[in-house]
């Protein structure tokens, strides 16, 4: 039977990953609620500048958006690392890990 549950990442990482990715306006956070908004650098309409992130209600942030934001900043690559590391989640499931290997 498939696991149809995918696992969530903190709003510490993802904000970490947006700032770092230097392609935000800086001072250009705003929090309403459970949303943050952050305005992407360019020439753009601003409509397709604007990062939109929308926390659970524990402040994490699902799977599909943390995945569409990893995608459109490209750091894809730490977030799976951040999966693995912090949720053992791995290729579409959850992994053991064995620590006692020599």
């Amino acid at each position: 039977m498939e696991d149809n549950y995918y696992p969530s990442v903190t709003f510490e990482f993802i904000k970490s990953k947006i700032f770092s990715s230097e392609q935000i306006i800086e001072n250009s956070e705003i929090k309403v609620g459970n949303t943050t908004t952050f305005m992407l650098k360019g020439s753009q309409e601003m409509r397709k500048r604007i990062i939109l992130v929308r926390c659970t209600n524990e402040g994490d942030v699902n799977f599909g958006q943390a995945t569409g934001l990893a995608i459109r900043l490209r750091f894809m690559g730490d977030l799976l690392n951040w999966y693995l590391e912090n949720k053992n989640w791995k290729e579409g499931g959850y992994v053991v890990s064995n620590h006692n290997s020599l």
